[in-house]
């Protein structure tokens, strides 16, 4: 059996897996100080329990990792930890494989959708933007442990706004969560809207676009601008099948996919033109069950 494990701040998903579905799951609460220990503990015990027999564990980490080695999770706080140790204490001998948790989700999509040796590129709209690349089938993390990171790809030349990263015009400031409030907070004198300036969300936003108001029709343009400019040129250099749209942001749903893909077809090449762009659909499982496939 195969376990992928979805690892976040406070707790930690893990899917048991055969043959591309999770067949039984848990949830472990964690504390920054103990986590791993936290997580590999209650799968021994969980697995005894159940008498399942692991063969290995894929796990997806909010953060860099190059290969087993935790460089940082900055949302975590842990860095410079190699989980493979930790595992092995207490399953000795299983195999152990670790990337982003963007790159597991890419993963977990393109298994769902049934072609294992296919190719594709995970966007997730959340707090930030983050991404993950497979080509035919296999995540790729790159050199530098980095591929992905499309958050921080230079975009925006209208805004420039500050990123949290030390960059200016970083896609994540217009495209995430955070970046669609501000944009509406920063315009909202410039529109007539139904907006409550003082209560403005991205689901508020988004569902104001979705009924023709004016300034959340604005934001939904310039955040699908954004997110088509940075496809098409994405896809230049990958040349994927197939882009997820995923996170908190995506639950916008019909009226965000579209408009990226409207924009897309007009930044994009070509040859490329015909890509596929739809929304992720299996949510938090979608980490576990990439996570159980990386080796």
């Amino acid at each position: 059996m195969r376990v992928g494990v979805d690892v976040g701040g406070t707790t930690v998903k893990v899917g048991f897996v055969e043959d591309y579905k999770i067949v039984d799951r848990l949830v472990v609460e964690t504390k920054k100080e103990t986590l791993f220990d936290d997580v590999f503990v209650a799968i021994k015990d969980y697995a005894t329990k159940k008498n399942y027999k692991i063969d290995g564990f894929g796990v997806g980490l909010p953060g860099h990792v190059v290969g087993t080695v935790i460089d940082r999770l900055p949302n975590v706080g842990i860095s410079n930890l190699d989980v493979k140790p930790i595992v092995n204490k207490y399953f000795p001998g299983v195999f152990v494989a670790c990337t982003n948790d963007a790159n597991a989700a890419a993963l977990g999509e393109l298994l769902a959708d049934g072609d294992t040796k296919a190719s594709a590129y995970m966007i997730t709209l959340g707090t930030g933007v983050g991404g993950g690349l497979v080509i035919d089938g296999k995540v790729r993390d790159g050199s530098h442990a980095n591929c992905g990171e499309i958050g921080h790809m230079f975009v925006d030349y209208v805004h420039n706004y500050k990123c949290s990263c030390g960059l200016n015009g970083c896609l994540e400031t217009v495209s995430s969560a955070t970046g669609i409030v501000r944009l509406a907070k920063n315009y909202y004198n410039d529109f007539e809207t139904c907006l409550d300036k003082d209560n403005l969300g991205c689901k508020e936003i988004m569902d104001a676009a979705r009924n023709n108001d004016p300034l959340g029709v604005f934001v939904l343009n310039v955040v699908a601008d954004s997110l088509g400019r940075a496809i098409s040129i994405i896809e230049l250099a990958v040349d994927v099948d197939t882009f997820y749209i995923g996170g908190g942001v995506s639950a916008a749903g019909d009226i965000l996919i579209n408009k990226i893909a409207e924009y897309y077809k007009r930044y994009a090449h070509y040859a490329v033109k015909d890509v596929t762009i739809k929304r992720a659909k299996l949510g938090n499982d979608a980490g576990m069950l990439g996570a159980a496939y990386l080796w």
